[in-house]
């Protein structure tokens, strides 16, 4: 009598081993006691058979009851199927954030996985026993799979730290380049990588603080170049007052030479305007009587400077032509008379 034939005369528990090794029905014989608080209890059958057997048969698959649970099927896919007591009745995988329970949808395994249970009542026959598996009387100790520990990106991280430190736009910049690197990092690690809140808000912080040094970056140029061309502005004003002053007392002392050596002051040859401004200097430039007393005549760009009969010398602003003299206009009264002519 073969062992299929022995069981079915033991108690008529049909594919209670082959089915279970076929994967069409894994569900324990009725006299299977119950579970005893988690960990299953071994009892071989031990009743008597009415097939016109005057000894009972010994059920050659003793049946191991097993309390109900989630129990790791393989190890390497991290997956899981539970036993409610009478079948496999789902599964799940472990897809790095948490426990996932599939749905029965071959597609719905993970990448890699290689037998995993496809329906409820069914787990891979690779995790079946073997031919002749008669039990054991220890209890089923079952192994619980330890899932993969979450790590947080190393270049979220970075992200984060680089876009708060800033450096002068450099590090914000860097940290926003890391941030999308560590994204895309942790979508393809399938879960097993965390830190994407981490990079999503060095990208954030990165963005700002670059904006920020960007506006502070224009407005320190701005400033600067409006403070260099107010010094240039200044500077350039403050070399014509002395140009000025260095004029007007050349003529002063050109004019005193002359009355020195002629024993009267130069009279302008006519009144003041630019047409006569080059012909009112004639006397003191030119080499005749004793001359030149001076040089250069002064230029009327910046700043005009006149003489008149009675040795006095006053200064106006640039193209004013003065009929008279104005004691305000001469540095003898007036020291400030050349910043008020060619300061504007």
């Amino acid at each position: 009598m073969t062992e299929e034939e022995q069981g079915e005369a033991g108690g008529g528990h049909k594919g209670s081993y082959w089915s279970r090794r076929l994967g069409v029905n894994s569900q324990p014989p009725p006299s299977v006691s119950a579970p005893v608080a988690g960990v299953g209890v071994v009892k071989e059958e031990e009743e008597s058979t009415g097939g016109g057997l005057s000894d009972p048969l010994p059920d050659p698959t003793p049946r191991v009851n097993v309390a109900p649970g989630w129990y790791s099927v393989d190890t390497q896919s991290n997956a899981q199927a539970y036993w409610d007591g009478e079948r496999w009745a789902g599964t799940r995988h472990w897809r790095g954030t948490g426990w996932i329970e599939d749905s029965g949808d071959p597609s719905s395994a993970p990448i890699g996985a290689t037998t995993t249970p496809s329906a409820a009542g069914q787990i891979p026959p690779r995790f079946l026993p073997p031919p002749g598996y008669r039990g054991s009387m220890a209890p089923y100790q079952p192994q619980i799979a330890r899932p993969m520990a979450q790590t947080t990106n190393g270049s979220a991280i970075a992200s984060l730290v680089l876009s708060i430190l800033g450096l002068f736009g450099i590090g914000s910049l860097l940290g926003v380049i890391f941030g999308f690197k560590a994204r895309r990092e942790i979508r393809a690690s399938g879960g097993y990588q965390g830190g994407d809140g981490l990079a999503l808000a060095g990208i954030i912080i990165g963005f700002v603080t670059l904006a920020l040094f960007i506006f502070v970056l224009a407005i320190w140029i701005v400033a600067f170049t409006a403070i260099r061309s107010n010094i240039s502005m200044v500077s350039s004003q403050q070399q014509r007052i002395l140009q000025c002053e260095s004029d007007v007392k050349s003529v002063e002392t050109a004019v005193a030479a002359y009355q020195a050596e002629k024993g009267s002051f130069p009279d302008p040859p006519a009144p003041w305007s630019a047409g006569t401004y080059m012909i009112n200097y004639a006397p003191l430039t030119s080499g005749e009587n004793g001359g030149p007393y001076l040089h250069l005549t002064p230029g009327t760009t910046d700043y005009v400077v006149e003489y008149n009969s009675t040795g006095n010398v006053w200064v106006a602003p640039p193209n004013t032509f003065e009929a008279s003299f104005d004691p305000n206009q001469g540095l003898g009264a007036n020291p400030n008379a050349c910043e008020a002519a060619a300061g504007g």
